[in-house]
């Protein structure tokens, strides 16, 4: 193995930014980080006690709270069929809609009573729906079936959708007291939800995030707070909270989500399913018409790195959710990959960011399992990689974020008093929103001067990733750095693990979470890596999960599922399809 990428190091003293010579520290704000970098050293040990010492007392509370996970005896069969099959079993009419959507909404009510991840519930239309499918499956003849596969390839089967999306006849809350008060209901769909519908898809439940979005956990929901089904002690994520937890729950086959800085992926992670992020930029591979708030969509520097992507229990739905969702041809995202010889993997374990705990064992051992995979069974050379100027991912970010009809930063002096008004919940900004301010204090440029220089950085290390991966090759590195954490400490230490997330969304590259099975021996939590390709390239992420499924089990599910019932569905679905 050997190291790619170039190390840059700042220079003394830094010349003028209209030098050109100024390859790194033109801007005041990058020298204003510099200086707090040359402490480097005293800072990380100062930063792993606290960190450690965060992590001991919230595992010390949690150690004597009940763990509650979610249960099985009543789930049905069908909760195991993937989207592709059950798709495919109703255009053939070996399965009625009505059946499917009636089992799922079943386990959404009984999922929900204790996990508190569903805002909004479609069944008394979903069903109906349902019954329409059936009927009008029953009036075609073998030819107007297969039409199906193209004009609606989802066909009677449920979905669910992140409540800042747009749907028509509901309110957008978005985590917001304030819009779940005084809201008036969507008079469309966004792009993403009527693409679904278009293909078929039945709209069964709209999931829960936490206020604006703005979190990787989901404590602050106007809904309450939402759990993680693996252990209700922790949080599901976010901000695609609700969805994460539904589709571990077995109470959806796909949702849809969106990121801005891994709002999908995290929870993925944390629930132990598939969840891909496209690509966003140049151009966005997915519409983000719809979301709440607009202006997240609508303006820069906001709408440059969102987007909305699948969110699925099954590696095999991904190319059909990405290509409903896309507005492509299925075939486009089903495609098959030679790993021996038309694939190349690259990997990386730390970034060596200032601030953030540090990668754990396990979520190491995840991605060197990956590695030695296809190391051993396609005889590749996987070759880690190192990119410096990824270790300056939130002075990037952060820079990035910056546009000047923005107002400036609070006060560093308002924001420690803000702190406390948002973890009592009286305040209606979020732990990222305050976490952004503070950086901004920071590094936001002053200046158009200073702001080029940054787009320079980003363009740069753009450039880097891209060259090396081509069009066959794919980033295998870590999601978190650590298990995903307890219900309220993400503003003592969540806040500051979002180094491996914000990569794909800051350059626009597609990034694909998937699940490592089994799961993690220490905390029963699910186990996961994240893949990055090129622009456009979410073909090959897809089949690199398949593989991925295929070796390590896919999907995690929470508690103890009998085999006998797995075994059970499987056995019904070749039954029903005359195998």
């Amino acid at each position: 193995m050997r190291l790619i990428g170039l190390q840059i190091q700042a220079k003394s003293p830094c010349p003028s930014p209209s030098s050109p010579n100024s390859d790194f520290c033109p801007s005041f704000a990058m020298r204003r980080y510099a200086f707090i970098r040359s402490f480097y050293p005293i800072l990380r040990f100062f930063a792993d006690a606290y960190f450690l010492l965060a992590d001991a007392l919230f595992a010390l509370y949690n150690a004597f709270q009940p763990i509650d996970q979610i249960g099985w005896a009543s789930a049905d069969p069908l909760l195991f069929i993937s989207a592709n099959k059950a798709a495919e079993m109703i255009r053939r009419g070996k399965l009625k809609s009505f059946s499917l959507i009636s089992v799922y909404i079943a386990r959404v009510k009984e999922v929900n009573e204790s996990l508190n991840v569903a805002a909004h519930f479609n069944f008394e239309a979903a069903l109906k729906e349902a019954e329409t499918v059936d009927k009008h499956i029953g009036q075609l003849d073998e030819k107007g079936r297969e039409e199906l596969a193209i004009s609606k390839p989802l066909y009677g089967v449920p979905f669910t959708a992140k409540d800042n999306l747009w749907v028509k006849g509901f309110v957008t809350v978005d985590g917001n007291k304030w819009r779940r008060k005084y809201g008036k209901p969507a008079e469309s769909d966004a792009e993403v939800v009527a693409n679904m519908k278009t293909a078929g898809a039945i709209l069964i439940a709209i999931s829960v995030l936490p206020n604006g979005g703005m979190s990787t956990a989901c404590d602050d929901s106007v809904y309450g707070v939402a759990k993680n089904p693996h252990d209700s002690r922790r949080t599901p994520g976010g901000s695609s909270c609700g969805e994460g937890a539904l589709i571990s729950s077995a109470a959806s086959l796909c949702g849809i989500g969106n990121d801005i800085c891994g709002s999908v992926r995290v929870p993925a992670y944390a629930n132990g399913i598939f969840g891909l992020k496209p690509t966003n930029h140049p151009q966005h591979l997915v519409s983000v018409d719809g979301i709440e708030p607009v202006e997240l969509s609508t303006q820069q520097p906001s709408q440059r790195k969102l987007t909305n992507g699948p969110m699925c229990r099954y590696a095999d739905d991904l190319a059909l959710a990405m290509a409903v969702l896309a507005g492509k041809s299925v075939a486009e995202y089903a495609i098959e990959v030679d790993f021996t010889h038309q694939f190349r993997l690259f990997y990386m374990e730390d970034l060596n960011v200032l601030i953030g705990q540090r990668l754990q064992n396990e979520q190491r051992e995840a991605v060197r399992k990956v590695r030695n995979h296809f190391e051993q069974h396609f005889n590749l050379t996987v070759q880690k990689v190192d990119f410096p100027l990824m270790s300056r991912v939130f002075e990037l970010w952060g820079l990035d974020g910056w546009d000047p009809k923005w107002p400036n930063p609070k006060p560093l002096s308002l924001l420690a008093s803000e702190f406390f008004q948002i973890y009592a919940g009286e305040s209606n900004a979020t732990f990222w929103s305050w976490e952004f301010e503070v950086l901004r204090n920071f590094v936001a440029p002053k200046d158009e001067e200073e702001k080029e220089f940054v787009v320079k950085k980003v363009e740069k290390l753009g450039r880097q990733l891209t060259e090396l991966l081509g069009s066959d090759g794919v980033l295998l590195l870590p999601l978190w750095p650590t298990t995903i954490g307890y219900h309220h400490q993400e503003p003592f230490t969540g806040v500051f693990n979002s180094e491996y997330i914000e990569v794909p969304n800051i350059l626009g590259l597609p990034a694909l979470a998937a699940p490592i099975g089994p799961k993690s021996p220490t905390t029963n939590m699910p186990l996961g890596v994240q893949l990055i390709a090129s622009h456009f390239n979410e073909a090959l992420l897809i089949a690199v999960g398949r593989e991925i499924e295929r070796t390590f089990g896919g999907w995690v599910a929470p508690g103890k599922v009998p085999k006998t019932m797995i075994n059970e569905a499987k056995e019904w679905t070749k039954a029903h399809n005359g195998e």
